[in-house]
């Protein structure tokens, strides 16, 4: 109920007056009819009164090509707004996102998308717009609207999720040294083909789902599914993972909390490699109108099919900070921590690692690139290479999503990441570049 009042309270905020104003139409710019754009709008919203959709959006179409900026813009609202009518949520989304594709400082389309997103089940691409439009900056009297609505803002959706496929080349897709033979403290050990870095082009699958199921007026239940599939035409090669994650979420002092027990499966070359089980307690809270901070526990308890002595308590926590300095410009700066304990202390491990992410959108393309760095330590010697393993890995993801050419909602993305791992143990020291040509929706 919260929700649907904040809801209520956020577009009564927003009855201001629409993009365009009220000019006349240059005839030397196109106005083949002899209206003006205002008489064509007048038209289409007696179209849209009297149920004839069709018609209004054909003539609103035809505004989205207009020279006036601001003629194209106020069609495309108009548009958004006749799609939700009918029921279309997902196509007023696309309209909305073509407007700010043009205009990123629109401020009441950009609340308009954050709203369609939250009701459509997007609830973190819901507080991204409002904090791109925090950046943009609102009238006080419409920011405190927008703050009740961030507060309370949780998703409706009962069911939803999100899948990406790809083509992906890869110069290391085993992740391995390109020695062929290593020292250790009996002899040099010769490594087997499928030791050694080996490259090839796999297939990827990435996807996630959940349904939303309600406790009480004010706690819901949430369970969410996921997979992600390497998968290569040496199938010994072939790595996915799964995962289950179900627990209640609420709202404690402004923030999101949500409590999961987590039960996770890996294969890899077709066998399983390991199961884990355990839980995880999530909190995101906003800390102004342009950022959040989001923080993670999780605990699970891992048992490794082949390697009985890895068997161990994972402790990982991360914690990432969300600022956007412009509707077009924003960043995430997150750091982890890391344990993995074992049975035997050369195989127990704790790391630590820091991700710089920042994206930049170029009209209906989005470009990002992310800077991460990692450092692990083992607890122990390596009987077999008589050293205590410390890895440095380091990489560089550069990417661009391009909706110009979107196709039945999915989106091509072009991303490459390029790895260097380098460890006192040879076998974990390597080099790796990935590039993928992926389609991704969510829905």
């Amino acid at each position: 109920m919260l929700v649907r009042v904040a809801s209520v309270l956020l577009l009564a905020a927003l009855a201001a007056p629409a993009v365009a104003q009220q000019q006349s139409c240059d005839l030397a710019q196109g106005c083949a009819t002899g209206l003006t754009a205002p008489q064509v709008f007048g038209i289409a919203e007696r179209y849209a009164a009297a149920r004839r959709f069709a018609d209004a959006e054909t003539l609103l179409k035809g505004l989205t090509h207009d020279p006036n900026a601001d003629y194209r813009a106020e069609a495309r609202f108009r548009l958004a707004a006749l799609r939700e009518a009918q029921g279309d949520k997902q196509g007023a989304i696309e309209w909305l996102k073509a407007l700010l594709d043009e205009k990123p400082n629109a401020g009441r389309p950009r609340l308009e998308l954050a709203r369609l997103l939250a009701e459509t089940g997007d609830e973190s691409g819901a507080r991204r717009e409002l904090r791109r439009a925090g950046a943009a900056g609102l009238p006080e009297d419409v920011a405190r609207v927008v703050d009740r609505f961030a507060t309370a803002l949780r998703s409706s959706r009962t069911i939803g999720g999100s899948i990406e496929v790809a083509i992906a080349p890869d110069s290391n897709i085993n992740r391995a040294t390109t020695q062929e033979r290593v020292d250790t403290v009996v002899a040099p050990l010769t490594l087997s083909r499928d030791a050694r870095a080996t490259s090839g082009i796999g297939f990827s699958l990435s996807a996630q789902g959940f349904a939303r199921g309600k406790i009480t007026d004010h706690v819901d239940l949430l369970s969410r599914a996921s997979v992600r599939a390497d998968l290569y035409g040496k199938s010994r090669f072939d790595d996915i993972v799964m995962t289950l994650a179900s627990g209640p979420e609420f709202r404690l002092g402004g923030a999101r909390v949500r409590p999961a027990a987590i039960a996770q499966r890996r294969w890899f070359g077709g066998d399983l490699y390991s199961e884990s089980y355990g839980g995880s307690l999530n909190v995101l809270k906003p800390l102004d109108r342009v950022s959040q901070v989001e923080g993670e526990l999780t605990l699970l308890q891992s048992n490794y099919a082949r390697i009985p002595v890895q068997d161990g308590l994972l402790t990982d926590f991360n914690v990432a900070y969300d600022r956007a300095f412009s509707p077009r410009f924003s960043t995430r700066v997150s750091i982890r921590a890391t344990r993995q304990d074992a049975q035997v202390d050369f195989l127990s491990t704790d790391s630590v690692g820091v991700d710089l992410l920042a994206s930049r959108s170029f009209g209906k393309q989005l470009g990002f690139i992310q800077l991460s760095g990692f450092r692990l330590g083992a607890k122990g010697r390596d009987p077999l290479f008589g050293a205590t393993r410390e890895d440095k890995r380091f990489d560089v993801t550069a990417g661009l999503i391009i909706r110009r050419f979107t196709w039945h909602g999915l989106a091509p993305l072009i991303r490459v990441i390029h790895t260097e791992s380098d460890s006192t143990i040879p076998i974990y020291d390597f080099r790796r570049t990935r590039v993928e040509f992926a389609l991704s929706r969510e829905f």
